[in-house]
């Protein structure tokens, strides 16, 4: 047992106080209590008797009839402060179990007195800066940390602060002479008056006795201290001269009335709520810093109680399940998609994870139990409990880490994830619970309804289905819910919610009609869970849903009512747990991203230097693909900005038109509409009836829309949480990579142990004053001690040594430096450091000195050399001065000064998208570094308390935090540890921080025992003794060890064990530590890694074991100068376009310099593409130049560049290639919507040129095509006009007039053109040729026009805008003026089919057989529409497309007639062949199918058009019944589909 435990257990069995650590059963239950332990209930009734007692006069003190009155209150007085003070103080038996167990001589420490003030805010004020400065606290003495239960516990925070001025000035009166009551406000609570009025008689006693109950000032207890001693007749002459007070009570109220009033001002009074809060003295500051809870977990909690709660066993183990299974999930989807990681590996996480491995699941749910019960922190149980997850039985062979520190992180992560499961299922079992009148209130809830949610609470594993079962209780018990929510205490309770879909249904009706559905929401959701557990009850035959819902009153009518029973039945299935759990599951396995440019992104997103272009086009990219990225928070914000739009998809289909651009908002709808069908394709398997009969699938095609709605609105909430899912992922995956990077900076060793740095800087700075130079000189605690400025460190030269090399060739020689640094903020600097190393090399050659020179990283030393924390601690000097100074303290101790920074840490370049992630959240996951890298070297705390810039790294101690460590800093300050046991000693820690922090806490110098300095925890200080005897060969006896505690230090154990690490450390390697591993498992110790680990603290106390310094090499100092990254910004594949300045020009070369300094070799070869004699030739100083990298030179810090056209062409063409390269673009990058836009912006630059040109011939215009149509619109039929062509110069345009406002524009190419601008002398149109012209217009324009004159000739030709039968609504009335627009034309289209169906459905109708007819193509100008209506009974029509070529009708792929009749003929003989094998009319009827062959793809593929939609243009000529007969075919279409 270690010493703390033995401690505490001793502690225990004193009944007088609560134990200083408390049990572990204590602490671990549910009712354990952080706060300060108060007076046991014996001694408050022992105090209350002896009070009782001393009032009826059985009870005297003993020298109180021989001390005068006033030494006796004095006496009173102080004793009740001694026993105060005492009751604080550890007892002698304390003291001595102290020094048993730790083998030291404990003293006591006085509590220092403060100053004196007598104004409240002065008084205030000084407990502020007190604390702040000094630490020095009363109340509770010091923080309430390790507090025996003295009565001071009871004070009031007002109280609390009286008694502090009443200590102070105990024995000085005011200016009226009064003093303060000396009895405390506990005893007059407890009294409920005052005991020192026994005295006076009884009745001018009882109205003085009531003056004081309501003044309790101190000036009435003057006076009464005052009157004790008057007898009887004095008092009552004293009556007779001046009355007995009475006449001037009026008087007496009126002055009281103030001090009724009269509040004792708290901090918020004087300081203002930003003040308090900076300084960390709020009362939420207060309960974190005196809680025994390490603080990071205390402020994680967020305010959350279920959070600082120690979990149970059983919480636990499930805890241990639920996280297990997450992992498992996320590690085989993992596996399955391996996705591109950003740092180029497979991801970091449990690499060693077996889950189905024994120890593996073991050892998760023993560092779980250290977690949520013990509130142990990551950097201890890493350190210190290595046998949970590490296994093997020998010291060098057969190890495995079955858990890294990243991993024991994801677990603290999922522990707290898990804790707010834990509540939000907590939470809706109290909901459950009244509702249900478990707790007293009206029960709610049925029987069936609560077995229902409590079934569903058992199986959720996510917080979201937790959510699910609180929305349904609202929706399904809103009344109830709204009525407990009133009767709530607090506000937000009190918010109700909103009427509820059931409630709803039985306001308007529509609950009857929803009866009638057959099968219930709940039942369709427990279908889906167990399939088959309940059927559809079928209705009668004849029961049409119509005939249901002319039932309704209410509504206007039968549909109406209809389709509200739908949207009721639709509302319910939408928040059933059930069905939003199946839909959650199936989105997070077949989710799909689709993301498209919007037209500003278009405009904006125009090559691969924009941060959006990677994924501007994504199709189809699986949501888990984003696992390991952060690119989903780079959409996120660039749909924010209007750049991109985003959209999830369970299609799995990718239907947009590459070329069509932005305007994707039909496609957008579109795919949401298939998502939705595939959902409810799912959901209605499970509510659909079998039934043969009409009105089952009448009501099979009402619960299917029901079913479609019900699926829009979950998916709706789905893509919502998937979108705020992967937002919260791809922010870790920042914070992680930021971790990491920051990490990768600080875990360096410095140089030299205890460096002593002279940093010179230069470049960038201000040399108008002091010179361009700083040199700073930086002993080993960080402190400057010497500085001087220069102009120059180089030697030899015209003009002899520069101004600095005396002075610092003196500074060597008269400091003790280790360390000589050059930073700064040009390129020059570079110059700098030949100068300093020759310097300095110079030196030690010498003077036999070793000194480092090196490149220091400068990165934190801009950020902080002007901050207000830099001219705060050094005043005094000079901005360049402080940036020194930060820089030689980033090489000391890396961690100290990168977390001086604070939350500008964040200002670091750590990742491209840290900007992304809010600030609040990402700098916990960066601070990870420094608790990482503290956990490795520890903190020296005397040295943290005597210098301010050594303690930044305090707060990242295990258990520790910003108020824990300023509470310690601030005790250790004016009195420095001489120990660890300090720490409980003199009440800095509580238990469970002490455990947390206690090893990484260094007493140096270690007075007491040299295990203070090491990393070893005290818990484990006896088996470094046993090891340290053991390894001496000293056997300590019995007796020996009797008397161990009552040793000192240095003939203790403790001194063999500085003997062994200071003489005789190799001698450890002699012992058995498997064996004796052995000896203490047997006991149920498990200490093998810990047993490693002493041992190699004793061998090597001083071992550091960050990773070893390394000088910067010329990629990393090319970036440290410049900023500039090779391969980013500069690349050497001849693609990097850099933009420069001219500086000097020589005959055979030229420099030109970039906006970073770095500057480039231009040689005259690579000029210009020509010749040229003399680079002067083509450039001159000053002159801005774009070139092209051709090579980065590191050695010399310089590029060479090319300015010849060739080079930055094809640096251009690369940038603006028809298809990215596929290392700038996401692996979903849709290419073909890249290239057609690049292609747009290509054909985009040739139409400005193209409509320039001008050809020889008397039909050209140059129009575009719209304004083609305009000029044609009032010509004859079969005019046409020649103009230029957008498709580039080698392309022109004929467009002729097909009809009116119908037009046909045809690309005609050129071939054998004598010049860009000239006419070809070869014309193509698809295949044929034409050598003019002319002949272009005379044998492919004409003979279409006549072919289509002869159509119309025909008699089975139907015109939709000339038909008589619509005289009096021409087309101009309906659709208006032809604007040339998309919408005309597709109003115009829908108003031809509309009059077609209704022509050939009149046809059929009349005949009684099926009807065609043909018509011009309004889709495709220049072709034919043959529309078919099989029967009069069949639904809709069927359309096929026939092509008109100057000598020939085209159907199909094969079909070619000659004339009108030969392709009405064909029409005819391949519709019958078309016809499907073995399917009847009379089935065609029922389920409304068209039966078209693929084969004719493209232009004889079946088109079936709704014609049932009733138009702008008519009413429909179907009846209900006929309309509720297509609605079934059309339902089981949907799910037979």
């Amino acid at each position: 047992m270690s010493d703390i435990e033995d401690y505490g257990r001793k502690d225990r069995k004193r009944g007088g106080r609560r134990d200083t650590y408390g049990s572990s059963d204590d602490e671990g239950s549910e009712g354990y209590d952080t706060r300060r332990a108060q007076y046991s209930d014996d001694e408050e009734e022992e105090d209350e008797d002896d009070d009782e007692l001393r009032r009826e006069g059985f009870l005297v003190d003993d020298d109180e009839e021989e001390v005068p009155e006033e030494r006796r209150r004095k006496k009173k007085k102080k004793r009740r402060h001694v026993e105060r003070t005492a009751e604080e103080e550890l007892d002698e038996e304390d003291l001595a179990l102290v020094a048993e167990n730790t083998n030291q001589e404990v003293t006591k420490f006085k509590r220092l007195k403060r100053g004196r003030s007598s104004r409240a805010d002065e008084d205030l004020r000084a407990e502020l800066d007190d604390l702040m400065d000094t630490g020095e606290q009363d109340r509770g003495n010091d923080l309430g940390l390790f507090d025996d239960g003295g009565v001071e516990s009871d004070i009031s925070e007002n109280d609390y602060r009286a008694s502090r001025r009443m200590d102070r000035g105990r024995d000085e009166e005011d200016s009226d002479g009064l003093v303060d009551d000396p009895l405390s406000a506990p005893r007059r609570r407890r009294s409920g008056h005052d005991t020192a009025r026994d005295d006076i008689d009884a009745g001018a006693g009882a109205r003085h006795r009531r003056d004081v109950s309501e003044r309790e000032g101190g000036a009435a207890n003057y006076l009464f201290d005052s009157l004790e001693s008057i007898d009887d007749d004095t008092w009552m002459e004293l009556q007779d001269i001046f009355g007995d007070g009475e006449e001037y009570a009026f008087a007496m109220e009126a002055a009281q009335a103030p001090q009724e009033t009269y509040r004792e001002k708290t901090l918020a009074d004087v300081f203002e709520p930003a003040e308090l809060e900076a300084k960390m003295m709020t009362q939420l500051d207060d309960d974190i810093r005196t809680t025994d809870i390490p603080e990071r977990i205390q402020m994680r909690a967020a305010g959350h109680s279920e959070s600082l709660r120690a979990l149970s066993d059983d919480d636990i183990n499930e805890e241990a399940t639920w996280i297990i299974g997450k992992l498992h999930r996320w590690q085989t989807r993992m596996k399955e998609l391996r996705p591109r990681q950003e740092d180029g590996s497979d991801g970091e996480l449990f690499k060693q994870a077996e889950f189905f491995s024994e120890r593996f699941l073991a050892g998760v749910l023993e560092v779980l139990k250290h977690m949520s019960h013990d509130f142990y922190e990551v950097p201890y149980i890493y350190r210190h409990c290595r046998e949970l997850f590490v296994t093997g039985s020998d010291e060098e062979a057969d190890v495995r880490e079955w858990l890294s520190m990243d991993d024991l992180w994801s677990l603290y992560d999922h522990e707290q994830q898990y804790r707010g499961f834990l509540a939000s299922r907590r939470h809706a079992r109290n909901v459950i619970r009244r509702l249900s009148g478990d707790a007293g209130d009206s029960a709610a809830l049925s029987h069936a309804d609560t077995v229902y949610v409590s079934d569903f609470l058992a199986s959720a594993n996510c917080v979201e289905d937790i959510g699910d079962v609180v929305e349904w209780l609202q929706a399904r018990h809103g009344r109830s819910m709204r009525a407990l929510a009133q009767a709530a205490p607090t506000k937000r309770a009190q918010s109700g919610g909103a009427v509820g879909p059931w409630e709803q249904a039985e306001r308007d009706g529509t609950a009857r009609l929803v009866a009638l559905m057959g099968i219930s929401a709940r039942q369709v959701g427990e279908n889906i869970a167990t399939p088959g557990r309940h059927a559809v009850a079928d209705s009668p035959a004849d029961a049409q849903p119509l005939d249901a819902a002319r039932e309704l009153a209410g509504f206007g009518s039968a549909e109406l009512a209809l389709r509200a029973g739908v949207a009721a039945f639709a509302a319910q299935l939408a928040v059933d747990p059930h069905v939003r759990r199946h839909v959650r599951a199936y989105c997070e396995a077949h989710a799909c991203v689709v993301v498209r440019a919007t037209e500003r992104g278009l405009r904006e997103i125009t090559d691969a230097e924009h941060p959006a272009f990677a994924f501007k086009f994504l199709r189809q990219k699986p949501a888990a693909a984003f696992a390991g990225s952060a690119q989903f928070l780079a959409i996120a914000r660039a749909a924010d900005d209007g750049l991109v739009r985003v959209a999830f998809s369970l299609t799995g289909e990718h239907r947009f038109d590459a070329r069509g651009g932005g305007g994707d908002d039909a496609a957008f709808a579109a795919d949401a509409e298939r998502s939705a069908l595939v959902v409810a394709r799912q959901i209605g398997a499970h509510a659909r009836s079998y039934a043969v009969h009409d009105a089952a699938a009448a009501w099979n095609a009402v619960r299917a829309d029901a079913v479609l709605q019900a699926a829009r609105a979950v998916l709706a909430l789905v893509w919502r949480e998937t979108a705020q899912r992967l937002r919260a992922d791809a922010a870790a995956v920042v914070g992680d990579a930021c971790r990491r990077a920051l990490q990768a900076r600080i875990d360096v060793q410095p140089p030299r142990p205890r460096a002593r740095v002279v940093v010179v800087a230069g470049g960038g700075f201000d040399a108008s004053s002091r010179g361009a130079l700083r040199v700073v000189y930086v002993d080993e605690l960080g402190r400057p001690r010497d500085a001087f400025s220069a102009d120059s460190l180089r030697r030899g030269g015209d003009g002899g040594d520069g101004d600095g090399v005396a002075p610092l060739v003196a500074l060597l020689g008269r400091r003790a430096v280790d360390v000589v640094a050059v930073a700064g903020m040009a390129l020059q600097t570079r110059r700098l450091f030949d100068d300093v190393r020759a310097l300095v090399d110079d030196f030690c050659a010498r003077s036999s000195a070793d000194i480092v020179v090196t490149y220091a990283r400068d990165d934190a030393a801009r950020l902080w050399w002007d901050s207000d924390a830099a001219r705060a601690e050094l005043p005094a000097m000079r901005r360049e001065e402080r940036y020194c100074v930060a820089v030689a303290r980033a090489l000391q101790d890396a961690p100290q000064a990168y977390a001086a920074l604070g939350a500008d840490v964040l200002k670091l370049r750590l990742h491209p998208a840290q900007r992304l992630v809010d600030a609040a959240a990402l700098l916990p996951a960066v601070q990870r570094a420094f608790i990482n890298v503290v956990a490795k070297t520890g903190v020296d705390v005397n040295a943290a308390a005597a210098h301010a810039h050594l303690a930044h790294t305090l707060p990242f101690v295990a258990g520790l935090g910003p108020r824990k460590a300023h509470a310690i800093l601030a005790r250790a300050h004016a009195d420095p540890l001489e120990s660890r046991n300090d720490l409980v000693t003199r009440r800095l820690c509580t238990r469970c921080v002490f455990v947390n922090c206690a090893s990484f806490l260094r007493i140096r110098p270690a007075v007491a025992d040299a295990l203070d300095a090491t990393r070893i925890h005290p818990q484990d200080y006896i088996l470094a003794y046993k090891m340290a005897l053991d390894a001496l060969d000293i056997e300590e006896d019995d007796e020996d060890a009797g008397r161990r505690a009552q040793r000192s230090a240095r003939s203790g154990p403790a001194r063999y064990v500085a003997e062994v690490m200071r003489n005789a450390p190799e001698k450890l390697d002699d012992l058995d530590l498997v064996g004796y591993a052995e000896e203490l498992k047997r006991k149920n110790l498990l200490k093998l890694e810990t047993l490693k680990f002493i041992k190699h603290e004793l061998q090597n106390p001083d071992d550091d074991p960050r990773a070893p310094f390394e000088q910067p090499d010329d990629r990393q100092v090319l970036e440290m100068l410049t900023g500039e990254v090779v391969g980013e910004t500069l690349r050497e594949d001849g693609s990097s376009l850099v933009s420069a300045v001219v500086v000097r020009v020589q005959p055979k070369f030229a420099i030109a310099r970039l906006d970073s300094g770095l500057e480039g070799f231009i040689s005259v070869a690579n000029v210009t593409d020509y010749r040229i004699e003399a680079v002067s030739d083509e450039l001159a100083p000053g002159q801005s130049v774009v070139a092209v990298v051709k090579r980065v030179d590191l050695e010399k810090m310089s590029l060479d560049l090319s300015m010849r056209q060739s080079d930055v062409d094809e640096a251009l063409r690369r940038s603006q290639a028809t298809v990215p390269e596929a290392s700038l673009v996401d692996r979903y990058f849709d290419l073909d919507s890249e290239a057609v836009l690049r292609e747009r912006a290509k054909a985009l630059k040739l139409k400005s040129s193209a409509r320039m040109r001008t050809i020889p011939h008397p039909l050209f215009k140059p129009f575009n095509s719209k304004e083609a149509e305009q000029y044609l619109d009032g010509r004859p039929r079969g005019d046409c006009v020649i103009r230029p062509s957008s498709r580039g110069l080698d392309h022109i345009a004929i467009t002729w007039k097909v009809a009116e406002g119908l037009f046909q524009h045809i690309d005609v190419q050129e071939r054998d053109k004598p010049s860009e601008t000239a006419l070809g002398s070869t014309f193509l149109v698809g295949e044929a040729a034409y050598t003019d012209l002319d002949e272009l217009v005379a044998f492919h324009v004409d003979p279409i026009s006549r072919k289509l004159e002869e159509v119309k000739r025909n008699p089975k030709f139907y015109d939709p805008e000339t038909d008589p039968l619509y005289a009096t609504q021409p087309v101009a009335l309906l659709l208006g003026v032809n604007d040339y627009t998309e919408e005309y034309r597709t109003r115009r289209q829908e108003l031809w089919e509309t009059r077609t169906a209704r022509h050939l459905d009149t046809l059929a109708q009349s005949t009684g057989r099926g009807s065609y007819c043909i018509s011009l193509s309004l889709v495709k100008p220049g072709s034919l529409v043959l529309a078919f209506k099989p029967t009069p009974g069949y639904a809709g029509i069927m359309k096929w497309t026939a092509r008109v070529e100057p000598n020939e009708f085209k159907l199909g792929e094969r079909g070619r007639y000659p004339d009108i009749n030969g392709l009405i003929n064909g029409f005819k003989r391949m519709q019958t062949t078309q016809k499907p094998a073995g399917r009847s009319a009379h089935e065609d009827r029922r389920e409304g199918r068209s039966h078209g062959r693929s084969s004719y793809a493209d232009s004889g593929r079946w088109e079936r058009d709704r014609s049932s939609r009733s138009g702008a243009w008519g009413d429909s000529h179907q009846s209900s019944s006929s309309g509720q007969r297509q609605s079934g075919a059309a339902s089981t279409s949907r799910w037979e589909s």
